[in-house]
Parts: structure tokens; C-alpha cells; sequence
């Protein structure tokens, strides 16, 4: 017995040379209560411009933006209504007009801003404001551009066009199905896949689709048509119907299709009426949770803000307990991302990373929009960009999004010890370098501004681990060992 323990402890030391021993960083963190300003979600600011047939103001536009951005510092979203009320009847817009619309999202995306995209032809409720149906089609063809320069900053379009304010009621049109529909698929074929459009009612979703199906996790985030339509309510929670957003009797069966159809797409509007019971502050929580209410008007309405500001959040387990109303539903509309453990590893002898992480969503909604995730390694002056494949919104199930990066460090990379970050950002190559388009997760000391990513822990990168051992020398150690075997049984079996 004694010998064969000891040929189990010659041979081991020999195994870990081979196998290696991954070195393991594993990580716990702190929930924080910063207000963060994240991308794809929370208050937005309201910016309503009147197209003009002759010069623009572009000044005054970027002063509105510049006083959001120093009064309004938690804002990352600015609903943009254009309106085309002076090209009703002299409907054809030419390239400078779209130019100059061009030049309204530039300012937007200088100063870090996401965009709610709505044209309309009203911003004052008056009644058939809209030129004839046809034009509004050639519109919407002459837009295309902008909708496709501009899918790197817009969030969602809200449908419009169509009767006062773009709300589709007290219009020429928005009674018609027929043409309601035939909109609704001018806007998904006109629009880029990767924006989706959001409707004023369930109705012109259900009316469109033809049944109440709504989107599933299998299609979820792909160019079905149910997947690329939500919901803006610009009512929400003003009474029992939501002012007319579904019927009275319809109200439960509606809110249970509501909660489907928001688990995968973009739910917002604007909360009216401080005397409605459902304003009420746990009310409104359960509701924004069911229908995973992503954005809403900070101003309007103010007294329901207010009445948020006036009482206090309660929940024992939560560390917001205490804290006012309006600053849960602030800090959790959309989603809020709290990372609870990791895991950080080299793998020896192959030259990889892998990181295992568990991050809990307890905001409202889901992350809707596709995001770019990213390892950042830095060691001094040296820093290493590592770009996954990863899709953060397939990764999510009950409540967390669980994922393991396993990515191939630089050839290059020098050995030493590396701070680990993490960054979740839009995908597109225009806002890469831009902080304001990047995932803050909500920890305690996470966020570097200076490396643009969120600091998870270190690993060291040593020799073994850095380089990969070739086949064949796996094989003449392998074949080693075996005769080191051999040659010590032999000894010990003839003493």
C-alpha cells in the first residue's frame, strides 16, 4: 500500500505540469444606490422642434440640449418630436431638409444622448392636422435615411404621424384599420431591423398581426414583425383605461398581454394624474414591473412625480428601503444590473481567459437593445481590448443574466498582474469610445471612467499560462511520465 501511495505522489507533481492548475480569482460585490446614467433607459427629456422651410436654429436646439445635460444629469434619453406642420400641403422634403434633420441627431449624439424618434404634424392637440394619406407615405420614404444614419442613437420610434400629437386619435386616419396598417408596414419596411417601433395602443399591434399572439423567447430580438412592435402610453396610469388605451372591461386580459409583449420588447409613456389610484407609489411599482416600463417623461406629469417624491419605498430586503418613491422608480426603470459574484481564471497552457459571471437585473425591464461585451485588461500603461461574441439579452433567465467569457488573451501580452474590467456597450463603431453609451453596473467602486469599463477583479498572466504547449510536447512528457512510471515500479517492486 505504502508503495503505491508513494508512486501516486511522484506521479502528481509530474500531472499538474501537464494539466496545469487553473489559478482561480473568485469575487464577491457591493449593491450601490448611485443613480446611474445608462443607456436604453429612465427619465427622458421632451425637445419638440418645427421644421422650418428656410434656415434652422441648430443654436438654440444645442443650448436646450446643453441646459438637459447640466440641469438633468441622471437623463440619457431626449424624446425628439419633429414636426412637419409647415410641409402639410408642400410635403416633398428636400436634401437640405434632411440635412438639417441629420444635423438635429448629430448635436444629440455629440452631447451622449439616446433618442424616442416621433414626427408628427401637431404639437398643440389640434384636430386633422395631417396632409393626405399618400404624402405621409412619401414621407415616410424620404425619411428613410434618417432613420438608418441615425440607428446608432435611436432607441425606439414611436410610431406618429398620424392625428394629434402623433397619437393616433383625432386625426383623418386613425380610426381607418386599413390605413392604420398599411403605416404600421410602411414604418417595419422603411425602418432599420434593429430599431423597433413602438404603438400607441395593444390594439394596432393586435389589429396589425391579425390574432393576439405576442413575441416568444424563440423569436425574441429577430426581424418577426410582433418582435419589432411595443408600446408607447401616453396615459399610463392615469385611471382604469390608461385614458383610452384599452377599454374598461378589457383591462386585465390586456395587461396580461401587455406583460408578454414588453418581456422582449420597449414599453415607456408618460404617467398622468396624481388622483388616479394607480399613481400610487406600490401600484405603480407592481405595474412598471408587469409591464417592464423601460423610459418615462421626467416633466410630464410633475404632480405624479411629486407624489412619488412624498412617500417612501418599503421593502425590508431592499437596500432602497426608506428611500423615496421617485428615486426607486428612477434608478429602476429599464434595467439595473448588479453584479453578485465572479470568477477569474487563466486557463494554463492555452493561452485563455475565462471569466464566469452572475449578474442580477432588478430593474423593470429587460436589456432589449444588442450590446457589444468586452474584457479590458490593464497592467500599468498597458491595456488590452478582448471583444466577445457574447449576446447579453439571450444570457437572461429568471432575473439574472449568467454568462462564462472564454476568450484568447493577445500573443503579445506581456506577463504580470492585470486588472480585469468588463464593458457592455452599443455595438456600433460611432459611439465606441463614448462613456455615455456604456453599461454602468450598479456597484460599489465598479465604474473606472479613466479605463471606460467596469473593474471586476485581477488575474496574473504568467508564462505557463500564457503560451500554449504544442501537441507534440504534450506527448513526449505524457510519454515520459509513463516511463518514469514504469522505471519506478520496477524498483520498488524488486526491493
Amino acid at each position: 500500500m505504502k508503495r503505491k501511495l508513494y508512486i501516486i505522489f511522484l506521479i502528481f507533481p509530474l500531472l499538474i505540469l501537464i494539466m496545469g492548475k487553473n489559478i482561480s480569482n473568485a469575487n464577491e460585490y457591493e449593491e450601490s444606490k448611485e443613480t446611474l446614467r445608462n443607456p436604453d433607459r429612465g427619465f427622458y427629456k421632451l425637445v419638440q422642434i418645427e421644421l422650418q422651410e428656410g434656415n434652422e436654429n441648430f443654436s438654440d436646439f444645442e443650448d436646450k440640449i446643453e441646459d438637459i445635460k447640466k440641469e438633468d444629469t441622471d437623463v440619457s434619453i431626449i424624446s425628439f418630436q419633429l414636426n412637419l406642420k409647415k410641409f402639410v400641403s408642400k410635403t416633398q422634403l428636400s436634401e437640405k431638409k434632411l440635412e438639417d434633420i441629420n444635423q438635429y441627431f448629430s448635436i444629440m449624439r455629440k452631447y451622449g444622448y439616446q433618442v424616442i424618434f416621433r414626427v408628427v404634424y401637431d404639437s398643440k392637440g389640434e384636430e386633422n392636422p395631417e396632409p393626405e394619406f399618400d404624402e405621409i407615405l412619401m414621407q415616410i420614404d424620404s425619411l428613410k435615411d434618417i432613420y438608418t444614419k441615425n440607428q446608432d442613437i435611436i432607441l425606439v420610434v414611436e410610431a406618429g404621424f398620424l392625428g394629434s400629437y402623433g397619437e393616433w386619435h383625432d386625426g383623418k386616419y386613425d380610426e381607418d384599420k386599413e390605413k392604420r396598417n398599411e403605416l404600421i408596414k410602411k414604418l417595419l419596411d422603411t425602418i432599420p431591423e434593429s430599431i423597433q417601433i413602438n404603438l400607441r395602443r395593444p390594439s394596432f399591434i393586435t389589429d396589425y398581426i391579425g390574432n393576439n399572439k405576442t413575441v416568444t423567447k424563440e423569436n425574441a430580438f429577430s426581424n418577426d414583425e410582433i418582435a419589432r412592435l411595443g408600446l408607447h402610453n401616453d396615459g399610463y396610469l392615469a385611471s382604469d383605461t390608461d385614458l383610452g388605451t384599452y377599454e374598461k372591461d378589457e383591462r386585465n386580459e390586456s395587461l396580461i398581454w401587455q406583460e408578454k409583449q414588453t418581456l422582449f420588447t420597449i414599453f415607456g409613456g408618460e404617467c398622468q394624474n396624481k388622483d388616479s389610484v394607480y399613481t400610487d407609489l406600490e401600484k405603480a411599482i407592481a405595474d412598471m414591473k408587469k409591464r417592464h416600463c423601460v423610459y418615462l417623461n421626467k416633466t410630464y406629469d410633475r404632480e405624479v412625480k411629486e407624489k412619488w417624491k412624498q412617500v417612501q419605498y418599503s421593502n425590508n430586503s431592499d437596500i432602497y428601503n426608506s428611500e423615496t418613491g421617485y428615486k426607486y422608480i428612477q434608478d429602476h426603470l429599464g434595467y439595473r444590473l448588479v453584479l453578485r459574484e465572479s470568477d477569474i481564471q487563466m486557463q494554463p497552457n492555452t493561452g485563455n481567459i475565462e471569466i464566469e459571471m452572475n449578474i442580477e437585473n432588478v430593474g423593470f425591464a429587460n436589456i432589449v437593445r444588442k450590446k457589444q461585451v468586452e474584457v479590458i485588461l490593464k497592467n500599468g500603461d498597458k491595456k488590452y481590448n478582448i471583444k466577445t461574441d457574447i449576446d447579453i439579452r439571450e444570457k437572461e433567465k429568471d432575473g439574472f443574466y449568467k454568462f462564462i467569457i472564454l476568450e484568447k488573451i493577445p500573443g503579445n501580452i506581456d506577463i504580470g498582474n492585470y486588472e480585469v474590467y468588463v464593458n457592455i456597450q452599443e455595438p456600433f463603431e460611432s459611439l465606441q469610445d463614448n462613456d455615455n453609451y456604456k453599461i454602468k453596473l450598479a456597484n460599489i467602486n465598479m465604474w473606472d471612467t479613466n479605463v471606460g469599463g467596469n473593474h471586476i477583479g485581477s488575474v496574473e498572466i504568467s508564462e505557463t499560462n500564457n503560451k500554449g504547449s504544442s501537441s507534440i510536447v504534450k506527448i513526449i512528457l505524457i510519454l515520459l511520465i509513463i516511463g518514469i512510471t514504469a522505471i519506478l515500479f520496477i524498483k520498488l517492486k524488486n526491493k
